[in-house]
């Protein structure tokens, strides 16, 4: 306190000494003059003979004893610094003495002192002991001198650091490629280094340096040797896919990540491995490959799909920290081998079915819906299970191009689920199931898949109506009937067909056609009898037998209670349908899995149907079952559903042309192409060469016209 008194004195008296210059003047320089001599002759001198070790040693002694000094001498001379030196043109006791320090010593080592430091930074990069703390003080001496800026350092040490680290990497890289184990061990050194060189900055550099000196390490290290690293036969990245070595694929990509060039060839990599994976599960499919037990070659194939996007999906998220490139990359594959062009090595083809030679060209889009079909038919382990099933068919869903085709499927599919099953449970997956199509696709695909479920929902209460109304008028079905009303709208289109059902059949369709007109106002009833079932009872000579069988099958069934037998083409006279539908029906229940009829004749070897042909009950049918399901000879749909497919995208195309004018007003020939593209690629990929036929259709019909100065230009008309 005493010398605080003391220079309060001195610097308050008003008394100026000669020239003009106040005493807090001739403090300030005497102080400053005092400092400088100092640092000249008791400390230049200590240090300016020193090397090596010895320089750091004795740099780091003075500089820490100048510390000292500096800062008794602002609490001693606090009252100068805080008023006499509030002048912008005058430096504040500790710049002041900063600067002092610079001018008679650093200018005079600060080469010697860096080439030192960079002689220690080498020598614990070689794995030797250095003492970091001396170290770290002479390294922020540079800052220091900066006076609170870091260009001082950046030029007199960063610079010469980072050239020397660039060199001396550049002679490590040349080492490790040399040494054994190859790719494996010199990645494994480059992140060891990186790591050590991270620790090394956060210890004894400036902050600023620690990007820098990373970036140049990378540079040597990772960058100049890029193409060995990721492409090594041994080692590289479809290496260690190939190979599972899950670990050093994770180091691979903790290097890399910073790396925008690095990472997107890794990326490549992975996408080419995926996408040759998936064109040999396509290979393997059209070659007639099963399941180990047996199953069905379209579920194997869905299931090999799922499981590889598994193997990647665990594989990104534990070793790659699900980095969108890598998910990108693996969206790129699967759209590749999912969506096969008719010209593609890895097209699916099937074998044609019905007995004929050749392969079929089938899509992604059926197979999927066809698995989920097998899947909502079958009960599952847990709703859990179920659940994360479904989630995974929705993904894979995601890469198909024809997302209208898989629509088509699945309405037809799910129309039967519904028809044939109707339990609550089954409602609960199906509501599950189109939820998570709609958030993937929105409302506009789903609804018409909404609206059978609402018809179910609706029918329900409808056959209760129904009951209750028979009720009223004392009537007795002859047959457990229970109908069902399809709005027009939601459902596939269904083939009418001219059937003429048995009396007691035909009397529960005129009691409920009755009940419907009373019901409801200005509705039509169409009855898709194709698409009913029942339950009929036989009692054979070696037990009764219930049967489910469809519509078609059940009338026929039962002529056999009029008349011994039956001929086919008193059949049809009766029932009122074409022959080939007569055919296939007695077909099915002669000479399939449960041959309930038989020929008359008794020829087992015939397994055709003629007009001519008579039928009577095979009374020596045995079945170990009492119930059991007799399978219809269906008519193959499938390219029915990609002809109908086809048809409705022209109409598409069309109402996205019109769409599109109506809000440009005028647009030219290749933005109308690329917009119905854009617009449309949510759904399927539509074809250039159809949207200009379309486009010539429009022009005739008016919707649109070619501009008359510039032809490529398209004009809307009101």
């Amino acid at each position: 306190m005493y010398a605080y008194t003391v220079v309060y004195n001195v610097c308050t008296k008003h008394q100026s000494a000669k020239n003009g210059v106040t005493c807090a003047q001739e403090l300030y320089r005497r102080l400053k003059e005092m400092i400088e001599n100092h640092l000249r002759e008791s400390v230049t001198d200590k240090v300016i003979h020193k090397t090596g070790d010895a320089l750091l040693q004795e740099v780091h002694k003075e500089w820490k004893t100048h510390g000292l000094i500096v800062k008794w001498a602002r609490f001693m001379f606090r009252y100068l610094d805080d008023y006499y030196t509030k002048s912008p043109q005058i430096d504040n006791l500790s710049t002041m003495m900063l600067k002092g320090f610079e001018r008679a010593v650093f200018q005079r080592i600060k080469t010697s002192l860096r080439n030192v430091i960079l002689t220690n930074i080498e020598s614990e990069r070689d794995g030797n002991t250095i003492d970091r703390e001396v170290l770290r003080s002479a390294i922020w001496l540079f800052i220091d001198m900066g006076m609170e800026t870091t260009e001082v350092y950046n030029q007199d040490f960063e610079k010469e650091f980072i050239k020397q680290s660039r060199e001396y990497y550049q002679r490590e890289a040349q080492q490790w490629q040399m040494e054994p184990g190859g790719q494996y061990t010199y990645l494994k050194k480059v992140e060891q280094k990186n790591m050590e060189e991270a620790r090394r900055a956060d210890s004894y550099l400036a902050p600023t340096t620690k990007g820098t000196l990373l970036k140049a390490i990378e540079q040597e290290l990772l960058v100049t040797h890029m193409d060995k690293c990721l492409e090594d036969a041994d080692a590289g990245t479809e290496a260690l896919l190939n190979n599972e070595r899950n670990d050093e694929l994770g180091r691979m990509y903790r290097l890399f990540k910073n790396n925008g060039p690095g990472l997107e060839r890794m990326a490549d990599i992975v996408r080419k491995v995926i996408e040759r994976e998936g064109k040999q599960i396509n290979s393997k499919f059209s070659s007639g490959g099963t399941g180990e037990t047996g199953e069905a070659a379209s579920t194997t194939y869905i299931k090999s799909c799922l499981t590889l996007h598994d193997k990647y999906s665990q594989l990104f998220s534990t070793y790659l920290e699900n980095n969108e490139q890598f998910l990108k990359a693996r969206k790129t594959a699967y759209e590749v081998f999912v969506n096969p062009q008719q010209g593609d090595a890895w097209v699916l083809k099937q074998k044609t079915k019905g007995g004929k030679e050749g392969m079929d060209v089938i899509t992604t889009s059926e197979l999927l819906s066809t698995f989920i079909d097998g899947i909502m038919k079958k009960e599952m382990e847990s709703e859990e299970a179920l659940d994360n099933i479904l989630d995974k068919c929705v993904t894979l869903f995601t890469y198909i191009h024809d997302k209208d085709l898989f629509q088509q499927f699945y309405m037809k599919q799910m129309s039967r689920r519904l028809m044939h099953n109707k339990n609550q449970h089954l409602l609960d997956q199906e509501r599950t199931q189109i939820s998570k199509l709609k958030m993937k696709m929105g409302s506009a695909y789903t609804s018409k898949l909404e609206g059978m479920l609402a018809d179910q929902g609706v029918a329900d209460n409808q056959n209760k109506h129904f009951k209750e109304y028979l009720a009223d008028f004392e009537v007795k079905l002859p047959i457990d009937f229970t109908p069902l009303v399809l709005t027009t709208g939601f459902w596939p289109a269904f083939k009418h067909d001219t059937l003429a059902p048995p009396t007691g059949m035909n009397n529960c369709l005129s009691w409920f056609e009755k009940f419907y007109e009373k019901t409801t106002q200005s509705r039509k009833l169409t009855w898709i009898h194709s698409l009913g079932h029942a339950s009929v009872v036989r009692k054979f000579p070696k037990g009764p037998r219930e049967m489910s069988v469809t519509t078609y099958q059940a009338c026929i069934l039962v002529l056999f209670n009029e008349t011994g037998s039956v001929v086919a083409k008193q059949a049809q006279e009766t029932l009122k349908l074409p022959f080939e539908e007569i055919k296939r029906t007695f077909h099915s229940l002669a000479y399939g899995k449960f041959p309930v009829i038989k020929r008359a004749d008794g020829n087992k070897a015939l397994k055709q149907v003629k007009e001519g042909d008579e039928f009577i009950i095979n009374d020596d049918f045995h079945a170990n079952q009492r119930k059991f399901k007799i399978p219809a000879v269906v008519k193959q749909e499938r390219e029915q559903i990609v002809d109908t497919n086809q048809e409705q995208r022209l109409h598409v195309i069309e109402a996205c042309i019109v769409r599109i004018m109506k809000s440009r007003r005028v647009l030219s020939h290749s933005d109308l192409i690329a917009e119905t593209i854009q617009q449309l690629s949510n759904l399927f990929s539509p074809e250039v060469r159809v949207i200009k036929k379309r486009i010539e259709d429009l022009i005739q019909r008016q919707y649109l016209e070619r501009d008359e100065a510039d032809r490529k230009q398209y004009r809307y008309l009101a």
